[in-house]
């Protein structure tokens, strides 16, 4: 089973840690009530609640180098929370270049809701290290007759 621990600590050093000197207040991952009436848990959320935000670590393609599809679809699906959220600003956060050039792609398609931001984040060195270490593992545990 993957070790997600990584990508959880990087999620953990973007919003505490360049979410909040971003937008000059702490963020937090909690529950966001949504206009269909459940709720949804957001990666980060302001401490005034007017900023919404989702988290990727994860690159556009598989380590086969073929689109990933199911992590474009979990994108999707995080889009669709964040319009039925009330907050003013949404955000979806990317860590990785190539995944956030394929979203910009298709929001230039207009496939994408126009009032979503998306921002790419460089992680600090040693941390985009383990994250790519880590990746790396989990790709290894996924491969088919490479064990």
């Amino acid at each position: 089973m993957a070790d997600t621990r990584c990508q959880t600590e990087c999620e953990r050093w973007i919003r505490e840690t360049w979410l909040a000197k971003q937008f000059g207040q702490p963020f937090s991952e909690q529950n966001v009530p949504l206009t269909s009436g459940g709720q949804f848990k957001f990666d980060a959320v302001s401490e005034d609640g007017k900023v919404v935000a989702s988290i990727s670590t994860s690159k556009a393609a598989m380590s086969s180098g073929k689109v990933g599809v199911g992590k474009l679809m979990k994108l999707r699906g995080d889009m669709l929370f964040h319009v039925l959220a009330k907050a003013p600003r949404k955000l979806m956060i990317f860590t990785e270049e190539c995944m956030y050039q394929s979203c910009m792609k298709e929001r230039n398609r207009g496939r994408t809701p126009q009032d979503i931001e998306f921002m790419l984040v460089l992680l600090p060195a040693g941390l985009a290290t383990k994250l790519a270490a880590s990746r790396e593992i989990s790709s290894r545990e996924v491969r088919p007759g490479r064990r």
